[in-house]
This record gives C-alpha cells, sequence and structure tokens, in this order.
C-alpha cells in the first residue's frame, strides 16, 4: 500500500507542485468572471455577452484538452505546458486591457485554451512522471486543489471588484502563469520529442466540430425557447457524434484513442461513466443556490456555503480513500458510482423539503461518491491504454468531464425553464420544479452507474 510519505519525498514532490499550480490556474480562473464581470459590465458595458464570458472559456478550454494528447506526442510536456502557460498569460493581459466586452470574449478563448491545455497535460504528466499506484493520491491533490480554487477564484475576484480594480485580478493570474513556467522549467524533466509523429497536422476541422458542439449546447441553455432549446441539444449531441465518428475513422492525427467506442473495453466504459455521471450534478451548482434562498431564506454565502459542502465532500472522500489497497478498488467503484444516485435522489427530496441540514448530508452523499471512486477510475482507465495511446487517453479525461459538465448545464436549464422557474414563482412551484431538476437526472445517473459496474466487472 502506498502512503503520503512515499510520494512527498524530494523526487516528486516539485512534480506535484508544479501539476497543482497549472490546475490552480485553470479552477480558479474558469470562476473568476462570476465576481468580476459584474464590474467590467459597469465599466465597459456588454451585458447581452456576459454569458458568454464563462461559455467561450468552456469552448477553447475543452478543444484545448481535445487537441493535447496529440501535440504531446509530437513534442513534449514541458515545451507544451509552456506555450499553454504563455497563451494563458496572453488571454489575462486581453482580458486586463480591454477596452470593450468583444475584446474580453477574446482573452477569455484564449485563457480557456491555456487552462485547458494545460489541465490535459496534467492528467498526462500523472501517468507520466509517477508510478501508476500513485495515481490515485495525485487525483485526490487535484481535487482538492480544484476545491479550493472554486472557492477562492470567486472570492479573489469578489475582493479585486470590490476594490474597483477588476482588472488587476487578470493581472495577477498573468503573472502566476508566469510563474508556473519558471517552474516548469526548474522543476519538470525533460523528455525527447517524438520525431517520428512531427508530420501528423492539427485536425482543425474536427476540432471546429467540437467547438461547435459546445458552442450549441451552451446556446440551448443561455435563452430558454420551448422549440429552439431542445432542438440545439439535438444539433449540439449530433455534433458531438460527427466529432467521435470522423475521429475514429480518421488515418492519422486521431485526437481520441482507439476504444473509446468500444463498449466491451474499459476505456469505452470508464469514458461512459465519467461523461454521464458528471452531467447529472450540475442542476445543484447552477439551481442549488437560488432554491435554498427562495424557500430557505438562507443568504447567499450560506447558499455557497452549501453548494462547497460537495466539493469538500469530493475532496476528503478523495484523500481519505486514496490509499486503498488495489484490490478493494472495484468496490469502492461500485459504491461510489452508487452514492452518486443516491445523493441524486436524496437531493430531489429533500430540497424540496423543510431541513436545511438534509440537504447538506443529501449533497455530500453524492459528493462522497465521486470522491470514492474517481482516482480509480481515471488510474483504470489510464493503465488499460496501450503505450502509443497513453497520452491521448489521459487527456480525453478533462475533456469528457467538461463536456458532460456543460450538457449537463444545457439540459438543467432547458428543465427549469420549461417549468417556468422565476422569482416571480410561488413557493410550492418552487418545490416542483426543484424535484424535477434533480429527479430528471436520475435515469441518466443510473445509466452511468451501469457502465461504471461494467467498467469493473
Amino acid at each position: 500500500m502506498i502512503g503520503w510519505g512515499d510520494i512527498l519525498t524530494r523526487k516528486y514532490a516539485a512534480k506535484i507542485a508544479t501539476l497543482v499550480l497549472a490546475v490552480w490556474l485553470h479552477a480558479s480562473n474558469s470562476m473568476l468572471t462570476a465576481t468580476t464581470m459584474p464590474s467590467a459590465v459597469n465599466d465597459i458595458g456588454g451585458l447581452n455577452l456576459l454569458h458568454w464570458t464563462f461559455s467561450l472559456y468552456l469552448v477553447g478550454s475543452i478543444v484545448a484538452g481535445a487537441s493535447v494528447g496529440l501535440l504531446v506526442v509530437k513534442s513534449n510536456i514541458r515545451t507544451m505546458m509552456i506555450r499553454f502557460a504563455l497563451t494563458y498569460a496572453f488571454g489575462c493581459v486581453v482580458v486586463a486591457l480591454a477596452p470593450t466586452m468583444p475584446v474580453v470574449l477574446g482573452g477569455r478563448v484564449l485563457q480557456g485554451l491555456g487552462g485547458g491545455g494545460l489541465m490535459g497535460l496534467v492528467y498526462i504528466a500523472q501517468s507520466r512522471f509517477f508510478p501508476s499506484q500513485f495515481v490515485p493520491k495525485i487525483v485526490a491533490c487535484i481535487s482538492v486543489t480544484w476545491m479550493i480554487a472554486a472557492f477562492c477564484g470567486p472570492m479573489i475576484g469578489g475582493a479585486f471588484a470590490t476594490w474597483g480594480v477588476w482588472r488587476m485580478a487578470y493581472w495577477v493570474f498573468g503573472a502566476q502563469a508566469l510563474l508556473l513556467i519558471v517552474a516548469i522549467n526548474l522543476l519538470l524533466p525533460k523528455e525527447a520529442n517524438n520525431l517520428a509523429l512531427k508530420s501528423e497536422r492539427i485536425p482543425i476541422v474536427r476540432l471546429l466540430i467540437l467547438a461547435l458542439a459546445i458552442v450549441l449546447m451552451s446556446l440551448a441553455g443561455a435563452d430558454f425557447d420551448r422549440v429552439t432549446s431542445p432542438l440545439l441539444i439535438l444539433l449540439g449531441v449530433m455534433a458531438l457524434a460527427l466529432f467521435v465518428l470522423r475521429d475514429r475513422a480518421a488515418f492519422s492525427s486521431r485526437i481520441l484513442p482507439r476504444d473509446v467506442t468500444n463498449l466491451n473495453h474499459p476505456i469505452g466504459n470508464g469514458v461512459l461513466t465519467i461523461f454521464l455521471l458528471c452531467l447529472c450534478i450540475m442542476s445543484f451548482l447552477i439551481y442549488g443556490p437560488t432554491i435554498m434562498i427562495k424557500l430557505h431564506g438562507v443568504t447567499p454565502f450560506t447558499a455557497g456555503l452549501i453548494v462547497m459542502g460537495e466539493t469538500l465532500a469530493w475532496s476528503c472522500s478523495a484523500l481519505i480513500f486514496s490509499s486503498t489497497a488495489e484490490n478493494k478498488e472495484p468496490m469502492l467503484i461500485r459504491v461510489g458510482s452508487s452514492l452518486v444516485v443516491i445523493g441524486l435522489i436524496a437531493i430531489a427530496l429533500t430540497l424540496s423539503g423543510q431541513s436545511l441540514w438534509m440537504i447538506v448530508i443529501a449533497t455530500m452523499i453524492g459528493g462522497s461518491g465521486f470522491g470514492m471512486m474517481w482516482g480509480f477510475i481515471i488510474k483504470r482507465i489510464i493503465v488499460n491504454a496501450s503505450t502509443d495511446e497513453k497520452a491521448r487517453t489521459s487527456s480525453l479525461l478533462p475533456m469528457t468531464l467538461q463536456l458532460g459538465f456543460a450538457l449537463g448545464a444545457a439540459i438543467a436549464g432547458i428543465i427549469a425553464n420549461s417549468l417556468g422557474l422565476s422569482q416571480a414563482m410561488n413557493d410550492d412551484d418552487i418545490r416542483h420544479v426543484a424535484f424535477w431538476l434533480f429527479a430528471g437526472f436520475v435515469p441518466l445517473a443510473l445509466l452511468g452507474n451501469f457502465f461504471a459496474w461494467r467498467f469493473v466487472r
């Protein structure tokens, strides 16, 4: 059994710190706009474009994550991390200097490309720089960093906005990206370039199809219409399927591993598990605070703490179970995926009730389930990839997670808006919406649970 003393050594600690900094930059900046953009709108206008500050960051992040597996086999991890960190830093500078909202959106795309590329490289680096038995602990470190960043990102942005210097937030994160470049140069090992793959081209058309899929999903959730929103979801899923099919048929420059669509292979089942279960948790992140404020009279701060409780449970569970013996991993994946379903049902039943503590417990059940299984799913997916597919497989994991988040957010928006969720609704109507916002995802969560059990069968 591997303990923390085995991994937090001179040989590994510096590498872990570098990867943690890369995760911090991506995770905290993805949420930074929540508290800086209202001040930016007051300064430069563009309220009608506000929702795109997050959506375009997500587009850039997923596209970069999709391509990083190919880019890293053409070059090496250190070189690509430096390039993505520079892209991220440049995006921060663009936002910090932006005179109008369209320029801000351009900067957000660059930030997304840089942050998504860094996140994809972190997943590749964890399988390349560390023994496979260390992966659950590396994932636990990533989970804790993500939790801290998710909490601190809006808080940092809010502080700068309160002081009337919202642009300074982006200067600060740009400076941190430069610090990351120094750390990469000093602390990560050098690797030889793969000259055999230098001639492979970046599949621009496929990446554009992927970007189109994300944009369509984002549009579906941003401005609800009973006809166009479901149609946009359908078109987005079709574009995503087209991307997968075209990539699978490609003779060269493949982005995805060969077995991503093979349901008789662990990779296919593992990827579907991640996608479906991540899709099912977005309702609470988006609508949970609003519903709790309306039905239970809590402050926005308290509602935010309850949402953070889910992430805290995820991180603590990941830390607690990261030292589990290998023969216990299948059991943890089965139990964890089952807890995600139980947690979702519990939120559907408790969010519309009277007890705030029951809501807290329900959210922590699902979060604990994720933390319990997450590192072991990632480890087993990577272990089951062939040597020449490990980079593609590793970079696929954060992309799958974010695609699940994007589609889940869009579907949650359709459910909420189709049921007429608004500030003018009475409490009984909001309870009805609250139930179906979570009960509506239970079939998808059960399907994800099915693939999780197949994954370890």
